[in-house]
């Protein structure tokens, strides 16, 4: 099996099996509870959120910890902006955000708000001319992803952040940081963000847990009521095995997190430079872009019918955003950066995790070469 679809989700670490596993047998304690395994159980919590403040680069604000990164976007945007709704709040985001941004701020828009979507260019980046027209006194929200996921392409939210402080002092801005975590440096407080969102299932740890960096100082309000657990933004008894994972996952991605994004650099060059070398093909995936994505067209063809004959191969790659690709509509984003519907029809993305190989690369690329050969074009 060669697995190249390590954007929609990752294998675990063998290490987070043995954690969760170890926290099902001896730390299901309530972490509520008051008893002994209770008070075990929130204490091995609060080193796992020490664990990620360390990864953010983080020493104030808080992290709530939350079912993934679909929780953790619509808590920021939804926890920050529901509460002033009734003053018409300024949202701003990009046409190439996760559908968990898109479909919230969409939520929004619903309700009232004035909801604004700034343009990219052919590279994926933000259109900055663009973006300070957008941007008022009254901007009360700016919510722009750190990478893209299906294309890769790295903003550059320190300064899209001071942009946006500047036109409004008062306004909050989020980063979805989903596919940015273990791929590219996160320091919360040298990019100036207020709320970040992160995903365990991206870096080898567990799926159903994620969680949302909250600024010293920013107000939010919850979005599930009940127990009042995690300081009371987000009730429901935590999910310690899926936390502790979480920590351990993360431990392991940092520290080997320079080797491994070394790696995938060069694995992504020899990936690129072997798709562009097909008929056909073309590599739309920036050239300064996240070390782990890489998105290719192939005119003429269905990325479904390509996908399948594929994984009849054993190569499992991706027709697009795992959380939108079952849906009958064209990508937003390979709208935004000018492809044409005979691209985005044939689009695929390859990427790459941990236990990727330059053998996994050679012979994903022959695979390809094959089924390329056998099937018809429109």
């Amino acid at each position: 099996m060669i697995y190249l679809d390590n954007s929609a989700t990752t294998r675990p670490f063998e290490q987070v099996i043995q954690a969760m596993a170890t926290a099902q047998r001896e730390d299901f304690g309530n972490p509520s509870s008051l008893h002994h395994l209770g008070v075990m159980a929130e204490r091995k919590l609060a080193a796992a959120r020490k664990q990620v403040f360390a990864a953010l680069g983080a020493r104030d604000g808080s992290f709530v910890f939350t079912a993934g990164g679909t929780e953790a976007n619509n808590l920021a945007i939804l926890g920050t902006m529901l509460g002033r709704i009734h003053r018409k709040p300024q949202v701003i985001t990009s046409k190439i955000e996760h559908p968990s941004v898109l479909e919230t701020v969409s939520f929004l828009e619903d309700l009232g708000a004035d909801c604004r979507y700034v343009g990219v260019d052919s590279q994926g980046q933000v259109d900055e001319e663009e973006f300070k027209t957008l941007l008022s006194p009254d901007t009360s929200l700016v919510s722009i992803m750190t990478v893209n996921n299906e294309i890769g392409s790295v903003q550059n939210i320190s300064r899209l952040a001071q942009m946006t402080k500047a036109a409004s002092p008062r306004a909050l801005f989020h980063t979805d940081a989903v596919q940015a975590l273990g791929k590219v440096p996160i320091r919360v407080r040298e990019t100036g963000v207020d709320l970040l969102s992160v995903s365990a299932h991206k870096i080898n740890g567990p799926k159903g847990v994620g969680g949302l960096y909250i600024r010293q100082g920013v107000h939010v309000k919850p979005i599930l009521h009940g127990g009042g657990q995690e300081n009371g933004l987000r009730s429901g008894t935590q999910n310690t095995p899926g936390i502790l994972g979480f920590s351990v996952a993360l431990e392991l991605t940092h520290s080997q997190m320079q080797q491994t994004t070394a790696l995938m650099e060069t694995l992504k060059k020899n990936l690129m430079a072997g798709l562009n070398a097909l008929p056909d093909c073309r590599v739309i995936t920036p050239e300064l872009s996240a070390p782990h994505v890489v998105c290719a067209v192939f005119p003429g063809l269905k990325s479904e019918t390509l996908l399948h004959a594929l994984e009849a191969r054993g190569l499992y790659v991706s027709s697009g955003s795992a959380c939108s690709s079952n849906k009958p509509q064209l990508s937003p984003t390979l709208l935004a950066i000018g492809c044409n519907r005979k691209e985005i029809d044939g689009a695929l993305r390859f990427s790459l995790g941990s236990f990727t190989t330059q053998e996994d690369i050679d012979r994903a690329l022959l695979i390809l070469q094959e089924e390329l050969a056998l099937l018809p074009r429109a």
